[in-house]
């Protein structure tokens, strides 16, 4: 009994969030912010451009080189490289002049630049390195454990990485050691525990012992849910595990959309079908592109459109260009005018704007006339276009650039006379003045902190309404996460008192609050379900959740449409976030 009870609390883990007992007004018309509660520190290091916090380290900028501020303002990497990558499994890439290495999470160098090219590293522990025209692998610490020999390297997928010396491929194990020799005429990459190989003119499948098993098809290329695609006299279709033909060989090419689309050609035409070889698209497409979102672009005469997971046609290919979907909504362009779709295929319309920008905590940035404002989920235009420029939302506020004297200093050639009166500050989601424009740049809001310069000064600045929960781990990449209040929450529709029209309903309060983000800052493709009065469940991507990755699951409360209680009182902090990473097994 004890057993499964600490199985359960792992499959139901509950994020839990207390709402606030004084009632907080929020108008659209305030001038200044309601959270003024924020500090900032001149950590008297010169610099000439700012980066956002990743963890616990931030990029800044000197003349041409480059270094690492920790949270705590001091500097943890001084600038001395020619460029800094992001961080990847706890390492990123530095290089000086055209030789590379890595520095860790605290600023640290582990391994010299020293390297033609490297990878980043893998969860393993490994990162691939180019020693003149060879690539080796090295490990955390700077040892090769593969010495170089080898003229390409594919990445690790399932542990192993593929392998090419000459015309030979093999796969490299985690200890750096080759599974069963670099002997195939032809490979693909580990997927779902085994790998496609060519020995001669023969194919079959490797396991990760290196067992091979024979399949008597001309060519086949490695499983995807237990269904191998198969070539035979030229076309392509789809076997078993044994061999067993489940979709005959008719297609001239074949590949997997996601988990239940399969792309096949025929001629130079392309279509989907199911796992059971179901025709679920027909062949009129030029192209069908599957996208990060979960779901898939399909290209008909140089025009765009979109599909789902399962093959739905959400818009019809209509658009000279399409953005992926960020938080159910994907920017649209057609004839040089924008708008926005979202995943019912409803355009809105926003062609009096010259751009459009993605979407991120129910903000989108929107471009005319070279000056910058915001709409909302809704396409309302909610913060006028009044910004020099502007970055898009974080953690509830977003840097932006003001002309703080008056319009005479925009049409002056005087850069000196720009650079006093056009500032950078930071706004809040209802427009108000959060940070006073004082900064000559500025970063992002991240885990509550942010650089920007003053006086060619770098400045920290910490924002202490927020709230972190401590890090986790998981298996499985389709787990659900519940997220659970303290009351109940107030899911009903609020109608407007003129023309009946929405103005905030559950779906939208949980799109514009609740977030998942991987570690490149880009958008999970997750969706919400309000489960009951106290608990709202986050549903993973169609595709499941990346192994390796780790990604941030943010709640805020600082815009107009907040998450709140029965009685109206808005959650407490403005920002809480969770970060787990997925194994990868």
């Amino acid at each position: 009994m004890k057993k499964v009870f600490k199985k359960h609390l792992s499959l139901v883990f509950t994020l839990l969030f207390l709402f606030s007992t004084a009632f907080i007004c929020s108008s659209p018309k305030v001038l200044a912010s309601n959270n003024l509660n924020y500090s900032i520190t001149n950590l008297n290091i010169s610099c000439t451009n700012v980066y956002a916090f990743e963890d616990d380290l931030a990029k800044f900028q000197n003349n041409n080189f480059y270094g690492l501020i920790g949270k705590d303002g001091s500097i943890k990497s001084p600038a001395e490289f020619t460029s800094i990558s992001s961080f990847k499994n706890g390492y990123a890439q530095v290089a000086k002049g055209s030789k590379f290495g890595f520095v860790n999470e605290n600023g640290s160098v582990v391994v010299e630049p020293q390297f033609e090219e490297v990878s980043d590293f893998s969860t393993n522990g490994l990162a691939a390195v180019k020693v003149g025209s060879k690539w080796g692998v090295i490990n955390s610490s700077g040892k090769i454990v593969t010495e170089p020999q080898f003229d390409a390297v594919y990445g690790f997928y399932n542990g192993l990485m593929r392998v090419r010396k000459g015309s030979s491929y093999g796969f490299l194990k985690s200890d750096g050691s080759l599974l069963s020799g670099c002997n195939y005429n032809n490979a693909y990459d580990f997927n779902d525990g085994y790998a496609a190989v060519q020995k001669g003119s023969t194919w079959g499948l490797i396991d990760k012992s290196g067992n091979f098993t024979l399949f008597n098809f001309d060519e086949i290329k490695s499983p995807v849910l237990g269904l191998i695609p198969v070539k035979k006299d030229k076309l392509w279709g789809l076997s078993d595990m044994n061999g067993k033909i489940i979709v005959e060989p008719k297609y001239t090419d074949i590949s997997y959309l996601n988990n239940n689309l399969i792309k096949v050609s025929s001629g130079d035409k392309r279509g989907a079908i199911d796992n059971k070889g179901n025709l679920i698209l027909d062949f009129n497409y030029d192209s069908i592109i599957p996208t990060d979102d979960g779901m898939c672009q399909i290209v008909e005469n140089d025009h765009y459109g979109v599909i789902d997971s399962t093959g739905k046609i959400i818009a019809q290919p209509q658009f000279s260009w399409i953005d992926t979907f960020h938080e159910g909504k994907a920017i649209v362009c057609s004839q040089g005018q924008y708008g926005f779709i979202n995943t019912n295929g409803e355009l809105t319309n926003e062609s009096q704007f010259d751009k459009v920008y993605a979407f991120k905590e129910g903000m989108a940035k929107v471009e005319k006339g070279g000056i910058y404002g915001f709409i909302n989920s809704k396409g309302d235009l909610v913060i006028d276009p009044v910004f020099e420029d502007a970055s898009d939302f974080n953690e509830g506020y977003a840097a932006v650039k003001e002309n703080t004297e008056s319009s005479s200093v925009d049409d002056s050639d005087d850069s000196e006379l720009k650079k006093k009166y056009i500032k950078w500050g930071y706004i809040d989601r209802l427009g108000s003045t959060f940070i006073t424009y004082d900064f000559e740049s500025a970063s992002c809001f991240n885990e509550g902190y942010c650089l920007a310069i003053k006086d060619g000064k770098c400045n920290i600045i910490k924002n202490p309404d927020i709230k972190s929960i401590p890090n986790t781990v998981i298996k499985n990449p389709f787990k659900t996460w519940n997220i659970k209040f303290s009351k109940a929450i107030d899911g009903k529709q609020t109608l407007s008192n003129k023309d009946d029209t929405v103005l905030n309903d559950i779906d939208m309060t949980m799109t514009d609050n609740i977030s998942v983000t991987d570690s490149s800052g880009e958008y999970a493709n997750v969706s919400f379900t309000f489960e009951s009065p106290d608990t709202i469940v986050i549903n993973p991507p169609s595709n499941g959740y990346t192994p390796g990755e780790t990604y941030t699951i943010t709640v805020l409360s600082n815009g107009k449409y907040n998450i709140q209680d029965m009685e109206g009182n808005k959650l407490k902090p403005d920002v809480t976030e969770m970060s787990f990473q997925v194994l990868d097994n």
